[in-house]
């Protein structure tokens, strides 16, 4: 669709709210879209990794050492809505689609969320 090609060049340019707004608009028109739910998903990943890039640019000050506590918040509360937008997805669609599912592990994964992480892995039958 369009807007998931709109979505695609947004996330090339790094404007991660125009992307998350393509990819929404795709999900509107089609809600079983898995693609755009993986790369919805994908824009956040992508944010906060950009995060976790500032966080290793800081040093070991006080001030630099809140900042990083702050960043790093900020970055679980991002992975946790790009896991929201997959568990949103499986639970409206039914489908436990292993690309979908797959990329749930590596987030919990990620947030050392061992129970969620354990959840999707019995989920995909590992």
């Amino acid at each position: 669709s369009i807007q998931f090609n709109i979505g695609i060049a947004s996330s090339e340019l790094k404007d991660y709210e125009g992307a998350k707004a393509a990819y929404r608009k795709a999900l509107d028109i089609k809600p079983d879209y898995q693609e755009a739910a993986l790369n919805l998903s994908g824009v956040y990943i992508d944010e906060g990794n950009a995060i976790i890039e500032e966080m290793n640019q800081l040093g070991n000050s006080q001030a630099d050492v809140k900042k990083y506590n702050e960043l790093a918040e900020k970055r679980e509360k991002i992975y946790y809505q790009a896991a929201g937008i997959l568990e949103d997805y499986v639970k409206s669609s039914g489908v436990k689609n292993t690309d979908i599912l797959t990329q749930l592990k590596q987030i919990y994964g990620a947030l050392s969320d061992t129970e969620n992480f354990t959840r999707i892995k019995e989920m995909l039958g590992e």
